[in-house]
Protein backbone atom coordinates (compact mmCIF):
# COMPACT_ATOMS: atom_id res chain seq x y z
CA UNK A 1 0.00 0.00 0.00
CA UNK A 2 2.77 2.13 0.45
CA UNK A 3 4.50 1.06 -2.75
CA UNK A 4 1.05 2.34 -4.07
CA UNK A 5 1.32 5.56 -2.51
CA UNK A 6 4.72 6.25 -3.59
CA UNK A 7 3.49 5.47 -7.42
CA UNK A 8 1.12 7.82 -7.13
CA UNK A 9 3.47 10.44 -5.50
CA UNK A 10 5.74 10.43 -8.71
CA UNK A 11 3.53 12.43 -11.08
CA UNK A 12 2.85 15.04 -8.21
CA UNK A 13 6.54 15.15 -7.15
CA UNK A 14 7.80 15.07 -10.92
CA UNK A 15 5.01 18.26 -11.27
CA UNK A 16 6.55 20.14 -8.80
CA UNK A 17 9.90 19.81 -10.22
CA UNK A 18 8.85 21.10 -13.52
CA UNK A 19 7.34 24.02 -12.45
CA UNK A 20 10.61 24.64 -9.82
CA UNK A 21 12.39 24.37 -13.25
CA UNK A 22 10.14 26.45 -15.24
CA UNK A 23 10.27 29.06 -12.72
CA UNK A 24 14.31 28.65 -12.45
CA UNK A 25 14.52 29.78 -16.57
CA UNK A 26 12.07 32.34 -15.82
CA UNK A 27 13.89 33.81 -13.84
CA UNK A 28 17.08 33.66 -15.57
CA UNK A 29 15.77 34.91 -18.57
CA UNK A 30 13.92 37.90 -16.11
CA UNK A 31 17.41 38.92 -14.88
CA UNK A 32 19.39 38.28 -18.37
CA UNK A 33 16.23 41.22 -19.77
CA UNK A 34 17.08 43.33 -17.10
CA UNK A 35 20.93 43.38 -17.34
CA UNK A 36 19.92 43.49 -20.95
CA UNK A 37 17.92 47.01 -20.28
CA UNK A 38 20.56 48.53 -18.06
CA UNK A 39 22.55 48.09 -20.66
CA UNK A 40 21.00 49.86 -23.25
CA UNK A 41 20.32 52.64 -20.90
CA UNK A 42 23.80 52.94 -19.76
CA UNK A 43 25.00 53.10 -23.69
CA UNK A 44 22.06 55.40 -24.08
CA UNK A 45 23.55 57.59 -21.56
CA UNK A 46 27.01 57.31 -22.69
CA UNK A 47 25.64 58.23 -26.34
CA UNK A 48 23.81 61.67 -24.82
CA UNK A 49 27.12 62.35 -22.97
CA UNK A 50 29.18 62.08 -26.11
CA UNK A 51 26.53 63.88 -28.36
CA UNK A 52 25.83 66.62 -25.32
CA UNK A 53 30.15 67.14 -25.22
CA UNK A 54 30.25 67.55 -29.00
CA UNK A 55 27.48 70.17 -29.34
CA UNK A 56 29.06 71.76 -26.01
CA UNK A 57 32.53 72.16 -28.43
CA UNK A 58 30.72 72.82 -31.38
CA UNK A 59 28.65 76.07 -29.63
CA UNK A 60 32.11 76.46 -27.93
CA UNK A 61 33.45 77.10 -31.60
CA UNK A 62 31.03 79.23 -32.97
CA UNK A 63 30.80 81.40 -30.05
CA UNK A 64 34.84 82.13 -30.14
CA UNK A 65 34.37 83.09 -34.15
CA UNK A 66 31.51 85.77 -33.24
CA UNK A 67 33.19 86.81 -30.67
CA UNK A 68 36.21 87.37 -32.40
CA UNK A 69 34.55 88.94 -34.99
CA UNK A 70 32.68 91.30 -33.50
CA UNK A 71 35.62 92.59 -31.42
CA UNK A 72 37.52 93.02 -33.77
CA UNK A 73 34.48 94.68 -35.92
CA UNK A 74 34.48 97.00 -33.11
CA UNK A 75 37.83 97.79 -32.44
CA UNK A 76 38.91 97.81 -36.04
CA UNK A 77 36.35 100.09 -37.65
CA UNK A 78 36.08 102.60 -33.85
CA UNK A 79 39.53 104.09 -33.45
CA UNK A 80 38.66 105.85 -30.46
CA UNK A 81 36.57 102.79 -28.90
CA UNK A 82 38.86 101.35 -26.87
CA UNK A 83 39.57 105.26 -24.96
CA UNK A 84 36.03 106.31 -24.99
CA UNK A 85 35.31 105.42 -21.10
CA UNK A 86 32.86 108.35 -21.02
CA UNK A 87 28.94 107.37 -20.73
CA UNK A 88 25.94 109.34 -20.59
CA UNK A 89 22.13 108.27 -20.02
CA UNK A 90 20.44 106.37 -23.17
CA UNK A 91 16.94 108.09 -21.74
CA UNK A 92 15.97 110.11 -19.17
CA UNK A 93 13.78 109.00 -16.88
CA UNK A 94 12.87 107.44 -13.35
CA UNK A 95 14.48 104.41 -13.01
CA UNK A 96 11.21 101.70 -12.43
CA UNK A 97 13.29 98.35 -11.46
CA UNK A 98 16.64 98.50 -10.63
CA UNK A 99 19.61 96.52 -11.26
CA UNK A 100 20.15 93.20 -9.14
CA UNK A 101 21.80 90.06 -9.63
CA UNK A 102 22.65 89.16 -6.15
CA UNK A 103 18.76 89.55 -5.08
CA UNK A 104 15.64 88.42 -6.72
CA UNK A 105 13.31 91.11 -6.76
CA UNK A 106 9.54 90.37 -7.55
CA UNK A 107 8.32 91.63 -11.40
CA UNK A 108 4.66 91.76 -11.91
CA UNK A 109 4.56 90.14 -15.31
CA UNK A 110 5.45 86.74 -14.34
CA UNK A 111 4.61 86.91 -10.91
CA UNK A 112 7.75 86.10 -9.55
CA UNK A 113 11.07 86.76 -7.62
CA UNK A 114 13.73 86.77 -10.32
CA UNK A 115 17.22 88.28 -10.83
CA UNK A 116 17.55 91.60 -12.57
CA UNK A 117 20.64 92.06 -14.91
CA UNK A 118 19.87 96.11 -15.92
CA UNK A 119 17.82 99.03 -15.47
CA UNK A 120 14.49 99.76 -16.58
CA UNK A 121 14.25 103.47 -17.69
CA UNK A 122 10.63 104.78 -17.56
CA UNK A 123 9.73 106.67 -20.66
CA UNK A 124 6.81 106.46 -23.17
CA UNK A 125 6.93 104.21 -26.00
CA UNK A 126 8.40 105.96 -29.46
CA UNK A 127 11.00 108.48 -27.03
CA UNK A 128 13.90 108.15 -28.81
CA UNK A 129 17.05 106.09 -27.54
CA UNK A 130 20.94 107.11 -27.64
CA UNK A 131 24.00 105.61 -27.58
CA UNK A 132 25.33 106.09 -24.29
CA UNK A 133 28.73 106.11 -25.47
CA UNK A 134 30.81 105.88 -29.15
CA UNK A 135 31.30 102.00 -30.21
CA UNK A 136 30.12 99.62 -32.91
CA UNK A 137 26.64 98.06 -33.12
CA UNK A 138 27.23 94.42 -32.97
CA UNK A 139 23.68 92.94 -32.59
CA UNK A 140 20.26 93.01 -33.48
CA UNK A 141 17.84 90.83 -32.65
CA UNK A 142 14.29 90.08 -31.04
CA UNK A 143 15.26 88.16 -27.87
CA UNK A 144 12.56 85.59 -26.05
CA UNK A 145 12.65 87.61 -22.92
CA UNK A 146 13.81 91.58 -23.71
CA UNK A 147 11.84 92.18 -26.91
CA UNK A 148 14.01 93.82 -29.79
CA UNK A 149 17.61 94.33 -28.34
CA UNK A 150 20.38 96.34 -30.23
CA UNK A 151 24.10 95.65 -28.44
CA UNK A 152 26.89 97.79 -29.02
CA UNK A 153 30.71 97.18 -28.51
CA UNK A 154 32.62 100.13 -27.00
CA UNK A 155 36.09 98.08 -27.03
CA UNK A 156 37.93 97.17 -23.54
CA UNK A 157 35.42 94.11 -23.67
CA UNK A 158 32.41 96.25 -22.29
CA UNK A 159 28.78 96.42 -24.23
CA UNK A 160 25.48 98.40 -23.63
CA UNK A 161 22.43 96.64 -24.55
CA UNK A 162 19.11 98.56 -25.23
CA UNK A 163 16.01 96.47 -24.75
CA UNK A 164 12.14 96.55 -25.21
CA UNK A 165 12.69 98.59 -28.40
CA UNK A 166 10.47 99.04 -31.06
CA UNK A 167 10.71 98.15 -34.78
CA UNK A 168 10.80 101.64 -36.05
CA UNK A 169 13.70 103.34 -35.78
CA UNK A 170 15.93 100.82 -35.61
CA UNK A 171 19.52 101.03 -36.29
CA UNK A 172 21.23 99.50 -38.85
CA UNK A 173 23.70 96.39 -37.69
CA UNK A 174 27.01 96.98 -38.43
CA UNK A 175 26.60 100.74 -37.87
CA UNK A 176 29.62 102.74 -35.87
CA UNK A 177 28.08 104.99 -33.48
CA UNK A 178 29.08 108.24 -31.46
CA UNK A 179 27.78 109.04 -27.78
CA UNK A 180 24.63 110.60 -28.02
CA UNK A 181 23.25 109.32 -31.56
CA UNK A 182 19.92 107.76 -31.96
CA UNK A 183 19.51 103.94 -32.06
CA UNK A 184 16.04 103.08 -31.69
CA UNK A 185 12.93 103.78 -30.16
CA UNK A 186 11.40 102.74 -26.86
CA UNK A 187 8.75 100.18 -27.40
CA UNK A 188 6.60 97.54 -25.87
CA UNK A 189 8.41 94.47 -26.90
CA UNK A 190 9.56 93.01 -23.57
CA UNK A 191 7.31 89.22 -22.76
CA UNK A 192 9.05 89.22 -19.25
CA UNK A 193 8.40 93.39 -18.76
CA UNK A 194 5.08 93.36 -20.77
CA UNK A 195 3.02 94.53 -17.64
CA UNK A 196 5.21 97.27 -16.30
CA UNK A 197 5.40 100.67 -17.12
CA UNK A 198 6.39 101.71 -20.73
CA UNK A 199 10.45 101.73 -20.27
CA UNK A 200 13.70 101.09 -21.76
CA UNK A 201 16.01 98.20 -20.32
CA UNK A 202 19.38 98.99 -20.48
CA UNK A 203 22.45 97.01 -19.96
CA UNK A 204 26.11 97.26 -19.35
CA UNK A 205 28.11 94.09 -19.53
CA UNK A 206 31.74 93.56 -19.00
CA UNK A 207 33.36 90.49 -20.37
CA UNK A 208 30.17 89.03 -20.96
CA UNK A 209 28.58 89.51 -17.45
CA UNK A 210 25.98 91.80 -16.76
CA UNK A 211 27.59 94.82 -14.23
CA UNK A 212 25.30 97.50 -12.28
CA UNK A 213 25.04 100.81 -14.85
CA UNK A 214 25.44 102.87 -12.12
CA UNK A 215 29.73 101.90 -12.31
CA UNK A 216 29.64 103.47 -15.51
CA UNK A 217 27.20 106.25 -15.91
CA UNK A 218 26.88 109.32 -13.20
CA UNK A 219 23.89 110.61 -12.10
CA UNK A 220 21.89 107.05 -12.49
Amino acid sequence: MRQDRKQKDKPAIALVLCFCLMALVSVFVVKANIDKIKDNMQSNKAADVVKEKAVDENEETNTNIVDSRDNSAADGNNSDSSTDTEYIVPITGDIIMDFSMDMPIYQKTLDQYMTHSGLDIAAPVGTAVNACAGGTVTRIEEDDKLGIIVEINHGNDTLSVYGNLAKKGLIELGEIVSKGDPIGQVGQTSLFEFEEEEHLHFEMRKGGEPTDPRDYIKGL
